[in-house]
């Protein structure tokens, strides 16, 4: 699997915006994925960066089928429409390549979204770790246990750009709503992991009306 990460920031900054903008991507965005071969998994927004910033997800099965959705896209008049109507909500905008780690296989994540369909989580968390040099594989070994007994859905690193980032995702929300001191089991969990990431940043994420991920 090869994963597409698309970050927009949208301006004005306002829940009136992010309200047009979730009708507008009803509209234009979710109809046409099929047609141009990509399957959009998650949508939220998130308050972190900036203020009402959306992220999507979009899965392909390898390299090919991206390029075919690059090639697919460049010549459908919808999706045109659609990048117009983008232009206007988010003139500021990037995204890369994510591809998963074998540790946590995409079907935990289909699995995810199948449950959500059910039963809506609504808040998420997301877990940006930076690895130590060397640990990486110590650290997939440790993402391969734990994911069986912790709620991590998906696990994600960039193709391209910092080697030792890893992005995954909670079926929980992360942050406390006030602090509070860790428990005997936060303080054995954390022990060992930040000796194989010692750098660790916590997004609360929001799932959107159109997000397949609920």
């Amino acid at each position: 699997m090869i994963y597409l990460e698309e970050i927009f920031n949208l301006s004005p900054a306002s829940p009136e915006t992010l309200d047009k903008f979730i009708k507008f991507a009803k509209k234009y965005l979710v109809p046409i994925c099929d047609d141009v071969g990509a399957r959009l998994i998650a949508a939220w927004s998130s308050y972190s960066e900036w203020y009402g910033q959306v992220t999507q997800i979009m899965e392909f099965d390898n390299m090919d089928s991206l390029k075919s959705f690059r090639l697919k896209t460049s010549q459908n008049s919808a999706w045109g429409e659609y990048i117009v109507g983008l232009e206007d909500f988010a003139p500021v905008r990037r995204s890369r390549l994510l591809e998963p780690l074998e540790s946590v296989p995409p079907k935990v994540l289909h699995e995810a979204i199948t449950k959500s369909q059910e039963t809506r989580l609504k808040v998420y968390g997301l877990a940006i770790l930076q690895v130590a040099p060397y640990k990486m594989d110590e650290m997939k070994k440790g993402l391969e246990f734990s994911h069986k007994s912790l709620p991590i859905i998906a696990s994600w690193r960039p193709v391209v750009g910092s080697p030792t980032e890893i992005i995954d995702l909670w079926a929980i929300p992360l942050l406390p709503e006030k602090y509070k001191r860790a428990s005997p089991f936060e303080k054995q969990f954390f022990k060992p992991l930040r000796e194989m990431a010692p750098m660790e940043r916590i997004i609360q994420i929001y799932m959107l009306p159109y997000s397949p991920l609920r």
